[in-house]
C-alpha cells in the first residue's frame, strides 16, 4: 500500500510539474478560483486563516443570507467572538469549533456542529485563491450527509487572476497544498509525503 501511495504521489507531482511547464498559466490559477452563486442558507462558515475574511462574512450576514455564523477555530485572532462582534454580528447568532488547524480540520470539526443543529445548508467562507482546495476538503468531509454547501470568496485586491508574477509562491504553494488535499486522508499515506503537505 505505501509503494503503491508513493507512486501515485509522484505521479501526480510530475504532472503538475509538467502542467506548470506547458499549461498557461491563466488556466493554472484560474482553477484555483471557484465561486457560487449567493443564496439564502442556514448559517455562514468562516474558515480562519485571514482577518479580512471575516468582512465577507459580515457583509453576508448583514445582507439576511444567513441567521448563523460559525467560527472555525475561534481561538485565532482573525476568527474570535469578539472579532465577529466588531463586525455588527450578534453574540447570539455565533457559533464556535476551536480545535481546528487545518482547511480539512476545519471542515472536520464543523461537521459534527451542523448535524447536531440539523443545518442542511451553509456558506462557506474563505480567500479567493483558496476556495477550490476548501472545497475539496467539505466535499470529502460531508460527502455522506445532505448538507448543501455554497462557496463564496472573500476577494482580496491584490490576489487576482491576473496577478500571477506578484503572487507566485503564493500560488504554488496552494497548488502544493491542494495536491496533498487528494492524499492525506487516505488510509496509508506514507509519512514523509503527509509531513511535507502541511497545511495552514
Amino acid at each position: 500500500m505505501k509503494n503503491r501511495s508513493l507512486i501515485i504521489f509522484l505521479l501526480c507531482i510530475t504532472l503538475i510539474l509538467l502542467s506548470i511547464i506547458y499549461f498557461p498559466r491563466s488556466l493554472l490559477i484560474d482553477f484555483l478560483f471557484y465561486e457560487d452563486e449567493v443564496k439564502h442558507s442556514d448559517l455562514i462558515i468562516l474558515n480562519s486563516g485571514n482577518s479580512e475574511r471575516m468582512k465577507k462574512v459580515a457583509e453576508l450576514y448583514h445582507s439576511g443570507y444567513a441567521d448563523k455564523v460559525l467560527l472555525t477555530n475561534a481561538l485565532s485572532s482573525d476568527s474570535t467572538i469578539e472579532y465577529a462582534e466588531s463586525f455588527g454580528i450578534s453574540r447570539n447568532d455565533i457559533l464556535t469549533e476551536n480545535a481546528a488547524t487545518s482547511t480539512y480540520e476545519s471542515a472536520h470539526y464543523t461537521k459534527e456542529i451542523l448535524l447536531d443543529h440539523e443545518y442542511k445548508s451553509a456558506i462557506v467562507v474563505t480567500s479567493n485563491f483558496h476556495m477550490r482546495r476548501t472545497r475539496l476538503a467539505y466535499e470529502r468531509v460531508y460527502h455522506d450527509t445532505n448538507v448543501n454547501f455554497i462557496y463564496v470568496p472573500f476577494n482580496h485586491e491584490s490576489i487576482t487572476r491576473d496577478s500571477w508574477k506578484e503572487n507566485e509562491e503564493l500560488f504554488m504553494k496552494e497548488y502544493k497544498n491542494l495536491i496533498g488535499g487528494y492524499f492525506l486522508y487516505f488510509d496509508g499515506v506514507i509519512t514523509p509525503v503527509r509531513e511535507w503537505f502541511e497545511d495552514e
